[in-house]
């Protein structure tokens, strides 16, 4: 490929103004998680990280299902009548919030840690808040073996909250802050990060500064998407509006939320080479312009000091 035609690739791909168009984007990802999850198989060196690599395989099954939603869905009738195939903006969005949240999760518990002890605290939060919503499920366990291993994961959820306890950092804490800390223990979350020596609280949106994001890229992304994800009056009179026959804007719609997608997708990209540096090797192994495409999502979604590589500049 000639550099005219890489940049005519790159616009294509960039632009995606058509439903083919993020459909073939999303096959590029689809080869690069692939390739990863093929190729790196021994990567971890805890059970932290093992599950890091797990988070990963999630991301590529959630990609896979992207791909099924774009291709829509028709409908006939016993009589005859016809729907004709649409894709549903509403879903895709419901779709994107789950990964914003997936992605958002990797970066406080795995990338935003700065020392030991910040690593050990959110990975011990996240970890509980899970095991906490599940031992809701207590009261209709009937099954020995089902309440034995509730019984192992409350013993789990101490272990986890006394290791917390005995991090220097957490006793390096004043009592404000050590209570904010319990206090997520207590309410199953797990989004704070620590700044100056002081533990701050995250709704999933503050979440984005913290990722790194640009001012002005996905400011109220997460409000935008949540209100889709939930029957809000508000999705559902837009939803009226998306199917016009003359203008079709469901599309639009589609890519414009795609893009979204394709933003947190490479900034889950970066984000998990920098926990598992040897996965580079893997990515430079796509062809030069898969690889700029996803580079390119990340820096404009951030900046350029996450650029993965320097493939970019054969667009000239």
């Amino acid at each position: 490929m000639n550099q005219e035609q890489l940049r005519k690739e790159y616009l294509r791909l960039t632009r995606l103004e058509t439903i083919k168009d993020c459909s073939d984007l999303l096959d590029i990802y689809l080869k690069y998680f692939f390739e990863v999850i093929k190729q790196n198989p021994n990567e971890a060196k805890t059970h932290a990280e093992s599950e890091a690599e797990l988070v990963n395989q999630m991301i590529f099954t959630k990609i896979g299902h992207m791909k099924e939603l774009l291709n829509g869905f028709e409908y006939e009738s016993a009589d005859g009548t016809k729907l004709n195939r649409i894709v549903d903006p509403t879903v895709i969005a419901s779709h994107i919030r789950n990964l914003f949240e997936t992605v958002s999760m990797f970066s406080l518990v795995y990338t935003k840690p700065s020392n030991d002890d910040e690593k050990t605290i959110l990975y011990n939060l996240w970890v509980s808040a899970g095991l906490k919503y599940r031992q809701r499920f207590d009261v209709v366990v009937k099954k020995a073996e089902s309440q034995e291993k509730l019984d192992k994961e409350k013993q789990q959820i101490d272990d986890l909250k006394a290791e917390i306890e005995n991090t220097d950092l957490y006793k390096a804490l004043d009592e404000k802050d050590r209570n904010k800390i319990q206090s997520k223990l207590k309410e199953k979350d797990y989004k704070v990060q620590f700044k100056d020596g002081k533990v701050e609280f995250l709704s999933w949106q503050e979440t984005v500064p913290v990722m790194g994001i640009r001012d002005g890229v996905m400011d109220t992304i997460y409000t935008y998407f949540s209100l889709y994800a939930h029957p809000s009056n508000v999705s559902v009179f837009q939803f009226a509006d998306m199917f016009k026959k003359e203008e079709n804007p469901f599309i639009y719609l589609t890519t414009f939320n795609l893009n979204n997608f394709f933003f947190l997708l490479s900034i889950f990209i970066f984000d998990y080479i920098k926990l598992f540096p040897n996965v580079k090797n893997t990515f430079e192994q796509l062809e030069k312009i898969e690889q700029i495409v996803i580079d390119r999502q990340n820096v404009f979604a951030r900046d350029e000091s996450y650029s993965i590589n320097d493939e970019w500049k054969a667009l000239g």
